[in-house]
């Protein structure tokens, strides 16, 4: 599985699914990973419909088995899909009952609720709720900022760049600037590290 997983974001998704298609049935599999590895392998393909049934077995399982962790994950993945097919009011509608899953098991998760205010600014950008998603940006990126998530951090940072693009032009270039610097900043930090292992 790891295998596949690192052939995946090597962009050989053939040869990803070779390893694993035979061993992967629809309508029996229960495993997460195996079904999140199917479920990005047609992502990548572009075979949405696919990827949609798979990702709504993965939720369903977790739902069935009363797995918080994974129903979060499975409607995050099915907004994943809605929004890569331009349908931004359902991917809004999966993102906000994962809201209300990590309200009430992971309260106390910043990183998760980071991701999903992320989720719920830039799909209300797309929609054209534009101060909301400002709003919910900006509590992503203090979320962020409580963690040591640097991925976070920098989506966050992004998506009030390109927000504020369209609605405060300087504020667009202040966090953008604030991207550049903070993206050097861990750069710095990662070759320190390299050389303490050394």
């Amino acid at each position: 599985m790891n295998q596949a997983w690192e052939l995946l974001f090597e962009g050989k998704i053939e040869e990803a699914k070779k390893l694993v298609s035979e061993n992967f049935s629809l309508e029996t599999c229960k495993d997460y990973d195996l079904l999140n590895l199917m479920g990005y392998i047609k992502f990548f393909e572009k075979d949405y419909k696919e990827a949609l049934l798979i990702y709504q077995n993965y939720l369903d399982v977790a739902i069935s088995s009363q797995d918080k962790e994974n129903e979060h994950i499975g409607y995050h993945q099915l907004a994943m899909v809605y929004r890569e097919m331009n349908d931004y009011q359902t991917a809004l509608s999966y993102i906000e009952k994962e809201r209300e899953v990590i309200e009430d098991s992971f309260s106390e998760d910043a990183l998760k609720s980071s991701v999903n205010k992320y989720e719920q600014g830039y799909l209300r950008f797309k929609i054209g709720e534009i101060e909301k998603s400002i709003m919910y940006m900006e509590q992503s990126l203090k979320q962020a900022l409580q963690t040591d998530d640097f991925i976070a951090q920098a989506c966050a940072y992004r998506g009030l760049g390109e927000i504020y693009s369209i609605e405060k032009p300087e504020k667009s270039q202040e966090n953008f600037c604030k991207l550049s610097n903070f993206l050097k900043k861990q750069v710095i930090r990662l070759e320190l590290k390299k050389l303490k292992t050394c």
